[in-house]
């Protein structure tokens, strides 16, 4: 008697943890990783985009400043 009730505890929890090795699911830890990433890229792809705007606003500044002051000294 004490021997089939250790086998159905054995087996029971064989039963159990294959159950829950089965329910494990990676993919919502890979989505979320995978989503940090793309947001990640576009933060530094949109940081690039106004870096570039901000230096072609400053060169156009410089630009309009130099011609001001060039027309000033004619």
């Amino acid at each position: 008697m004490i021997l089939s009730r250790k086998f159905k505890y054995i087996v029971l929890s064989m039963l159990l943890s294959l159950g829950l090795a089965a329910c494990e699911k990676p993919g919502p830890a890979e989505t979320a990783g995978k989503n940090i990433d793309q947001t990640v890229e576009k933060a530094g792809d949109k940081v690039n985009e106004t870096a570039d705007n901000v230096s072609d606003s400053m060169k156009e500044a410089a630009d309009d400043v130099s011609d001001s002051m060039n027309d000033k000294n004619k």
